[in-house]
């Protein structure tokens, strides 16, 4: 008789050898069990969806739940039908950005799509919903992304903009992902709770199976194969009712059975089926070959889904060696085969129990030999995101930090900010980098940052790169970080952010010329935006003239130039600073360019140069449409509604801002067109208008608000009875600075219903600047008309007017017609100011003072698309000039022949010498 020891290959052999006859009958259920209210719900959203009312639905569960069984369920319900299905996965790691989408666009797209040949994010995103649009139009489309969880920044934020944006149309777009593992991540909570918000998508909860719906599950899984009741009870209390925990744990209990009954007696057999479930996953690699056991691996090193060319490489071996493994593997139903080189664990778990088993040195080993084979890849067609995973993992730091700093390049290239900045930071966080190299990696994170608007992200990003640049004796670059992260805390707190530019200034040697010209010009930035007009002279004089060869300094230099202008209200400085500045910009970039162009606009506005304002506009506005630049265009349309504002053009205000989203993150373009809604919605007695830019901006704005806000926000607040906050919020409005020039609408804002102290202060501002001006300002009339209020306030009507009438005459020279309206109707002159009212546009006061207006039923798009078509242009023109597309032009022609009573263009064409009272 053999040694015991002898005989336990034997035994499990034989083990080895019943399990695999047991496992050739799958224990999987084939049948749909249960789901059915969660099936019949997502038939009713794609009925919705084929009649054009585009539907989004989120379907959540736990990891086994049955997320995809219900997705593939439902697809299968629509094989013989004309619906078409797009499907991407988001994998664990290595995720691309807009990877899952970009898969499942080219299901049903061959025509290739190069991410990133966009001149913006908005015209990348809109570029690919084009194309599912497009394949929508000819077959409704149903477009399915799973494991959101997993999903990258970039693709989680296409999907709110794709769910918005498809609502009328032929597309359901369905998404799985794991409520919990989301709810761990705030950033992508907070992005997915963006798409159920934008997209207004629906959510089903996956739940677990339970009673009638478990035991026949199980009965569904087993298929007659013998299993005691006393194992299937088990199995239904261990699993909870996770239809992937049952399978596996029956699976276990089915090859335990087989081996008791056939090595022991029955009476060995217990109810214990498993301890742990990844002990039970393990289990199923006991069939394998030591040799089919290093093929499956070697593919969980690789990731959940995994190529056969990449396997083989890595593996060093041939496809025909490696095939007969991967068979096996599907026959025990470790993976499936995606296509014929395409293939992937079934699940997750599975893949992670495989790969949880190897030592540290083992896998970074093997990471290595993938990211070695992931190198030989030609540089266009290199999978960088698998590179930085798998160099990372490998533990080389010098190659992670590369590979992370290149996937994070190719990131911000396709506008996908936030996964640049996780793989900047991952860069960056890898040891052994020296203090320059480091200082660049985190350089770029804060221009990420900057972005996205996350300032104080950002800020503290560049105060960490200029102390590594500050270690690394790389003195300009600390420069330049220290004055970006400066001014950026001056966005943050509207108060003097330079002392750590002083502390740079002492210690950097004056031989330093160009970083010291950095850091003066940054402090000069500062206090211009903090109106002292004398500080910033005074640190504009220490810039370096060579320094002015660096083109970005040239270009900062004439922009403080220029605001020092406006301050000083010296309108032939202005004209020569906003020359030289829009020179440099030529200089730098097409953006550049167009940020001179929108903050000329402001500045020329302020100082009532509403020609030059306009003209300044319309650059911007044409050269951000032909960049196709999206943010670019809304920042001038922002700026033009304030400017239109002041030159009494409300209707022209008004189309401004129709541009401008209410929800737009960036904060400047926020105030300004707040700051022009709620005047415009002040003058026109709009409440529309008036929920979208101060119901709905109160919170954002008013905490901490900009000159700007002051005028139209306090009007709307005494309106509606809130005269103490509207003196807040004047008080907290008005800054103490050195001199105010170009807000005379919140000084006079503050004369009308500012606290007594503030008015002292603000008459102050407007007095200073109309006596040091060197030509006559706006600020001369305004502080007549604010003198007025005072005169009338102290029941001193006919001093009161005589200022108003003094007031009236000089807004009429300076062509500011809405002041000049208010002025005379503090004269007395009532017919003369509802006359200015009603050509200004502002029907509120027009109706106040008697006068009718004439007024229309059209939107003011649609009044501006009804001019266009009148005046001949085409759809395609007029969407062009427009910057919408050429289906919205339609739309809004549509709506206006209905509520004109007209049928065609013929007919707009032939009325129109009646059209004018309807365009107003």
């Amino acid at each position: 008789m053999r040694p015991a020891r002898d005989r336990q290959p034997e035994a499990r052999l034989r083990a080895r050898k019943y399990r695999y006859d047991v496992i050739l009958r799958p224990v999987l259920c084939r049948p749909f069990i249960g789901r059915r209210e969660e099936l019949a719900y997502l038939h009713e959203r794609r009925i919705e969806a084929a009649a054009s009312h585009g539907a989004f639905v989120l379907v959540a569960g736990d990891a086994g739940i049955g997320k995809s069984r219900l997705i593939g369920e439902f697809s299968a319900s629509l094989a013989y039908t004309r619906w078409r299905f797009a499907t991407g996965a988001c994998p664990e790691f290595g995720s691309r950005p807009y990877g899952p989408i970009l898969e499942a666009l080219a299901r049903v797209d061959d025509r290739p799509f190069a991410l990133g040949a966009a001149a913006s994010k908005h015209e990348q995103a809109e570029a690919i919903v084009a194309r599912f649009r497009d394949i929508a139009e000819r077959r409704a489309l149903v477009v399915v992304v799973e494991d959101l969880h997993w999903a990258d920044a970039a693709t989680l934020e296409f999907l709110a903009y794709f769910g918005e944006r498809t609502q009328n149309a032929r597309i359901l777009t369905i998404a799985s992902l794991r409520a919990a593992e989301v709810e761990i991540d705030r950033r992508a909570a907070a992005l997915v709770a963006k798409i159920a918000r934008v997209a207004r998508a629906a959510r089903i909860e996956v739940p677990p199976l339970h009673g009638t719906e478990l035991r026949a599950f199980i009965d569904g899984a087993l298929d007659e194969i013998e299993l005691p009741d006393y194992t299937r009870r088990a199995v239904a209390r261990l699993s909870e009712g996770n239809p992937f925990f049952v399978e596996e744990l029956l699976k276990s209990a089915v090859e335990k059975h087989a081996r008791t009954r056939k090595l022991a007696s029955r009476a060995a057999l217990t109810p214990d089926v498993s301890t742990t479930l990844r002990a039970t996953l393990l289990d199923r690699l006991e069939p394998l070959s030591d040799d089919e056991r290093r093929v499956v691996e070697q593919a969980a090193v690789i990731g959940r889904s995994f190529s056969l060319d990449l396997l083989v490489a890595t593996l060093g071996t041939t496809a025909q060696a490696v095939l007969p493994a991967l068979r096996r593997a599907r026959d025990l139903q470790l993976i499936d085969e995606l296509d014929s080189e395409q293939f992937r664990f079934r699940h997750v778990l599975t893949r992670d129990a495989i790969y949880d088993g190897f030592l540290s040195a083992e896998a970074r080993a093997k990471h290595r030999t993938i990211a070695e084979i992931l190198e030989q890849a030609p540089p266009e067609s290199r999978a960088l995101e698998a590179l930085a995973y798998h160099w990372t993992l490998a533990g080389d730091a010098a190659q992670a930090a590369r590979a992370n700093e290149s996937a994070g390049d190719a990131a911000a290239r396709v506008y996908a900010h936030e996964d640049a900045i996780a793989f900047y930071e991952r860069a960056a966080a890898q040891p052994g980098l020296d203090a320059l190299r480091r200082g660049q990696i985190l350089q770029k994170v804060a221009d990420r940052h900057l972005i996205l608007a996350a300032n104080e992200e950002a800020m503290a990003a560049f105060v960490a790169a200029a102390e590594l640049f500050r270690q690394a004796g790389a003195t300009d670059r600390e420069a330049t970080c220290r004055a970006r992260a400066a001014m950026t805390a001056y966005t943050m707190s509207l108060t003097d952010t330079t002392a750590p530019l002083h502390e740079a200034l002492a210690r950097i040697d004056p031989a330093e010329r160009l970083a010291r010209s950095r850091l003066h010009l940054a402090i000069a930035w500062i206090n211009s935006a903090l109106r002292r007009p004398a500080v910033a002279l005074e640190e504009l004089a220490q810039v370096d003239a060579a320094s002015m060869q660096a083109t970005d300094i040239a270009v900062r230099y004439y922009n403080v130039r220029s605001s020092v202008a406006v301050l000083s209200g010296d309108v032939g400085a202005l004209h020569a600073a906003h020359a030289s500045w829009l020179a440099a910009a030529r200089e730098l970039s097409t953006g550049a360019v167009i940020g001179v162009h929108y903050n000329g606009a402001k500045f020329f506005s302020g100082l009532g140069c509403h020609d030059e304002a306009r003209a300044q506009i319309e650059a911007g506005l044409r050269l951000s449409r032909e960049v196709r630049g999206r943010h670019a265009e809304e920042c001038t349309q922002a700026t033009a509604a304030l400017c239109y504002v002041a030159a009494g053009d409300l209707r022209a205000a008004r189309a401004a801002l129709d541009a401008v989203p209410a929800t737009t993150d960036n904060r400047v373009n926020l105030i300004f067109a707040s700051a022009a809604g709620t005047l415009v919605a002040a003058y026109t007695g709009d409440d529309a208008l008036a929920a979208t830019w101060f119901d709905a901006c109160e919170a954002a704005i008013t905490p901490a608000p900009e000159i700007e806000a002051g005028a139209g926000f306090a009007e709307l607040m005494v309106r509606r009875g809130r005269v103490r906050d509207a003196e807040a919020l004047l008080h907290a409005a008005l800054p103490d600075c050195e001199t105010i020039c170009g807000e005379v609408l919140t000084l006079l804002a503050v004369g009308r219903h500012g606290a007594a102290g503030d008015r002292r202060r603000a008459r102050a501002y407007l007095e200073r600047a109309a006596l040091s001006a060197p030509g006559e300002l706006v600020e001369a009339p305004a502080l007549a008309l604010f003198d007025a209020f005072e005169h009338r306030r102290a029941g001193r009507d006919a001093e009161a007017a005589q200022h108003a009438r003094a007031a009236a005459e000089g807004f009429r020279r300076l062509r500011y017609p809405l002041l000049e309206a208010e002025a005379r109707e503090l004269a007395g002159e009532i017919a003369s100011a509802a006359a200015l009212y009603e050509r200004c546009g502002a029907t509120w006061h027009a109706r106040r003072l008697g006068a009718q207006p004439e007024t229309s039923p059209l939107s003011s798009r649609e009044r501006e698309v009804v001019a266009m078509a009148a005046g001949g242009l085409s759809n395609l023109e007029i969407a062009k000039q427009l910057g919408i597309t050429y289906k919205t032009v339609e739309k809004h022609l549509t709506a206006a022949y209905r509520k004109l009573d007209m049928r065609s263009r013929r007919e707009l064409r032939a009325s129109a010498g009646e059209l004018p009272g309807a365009l107003r």
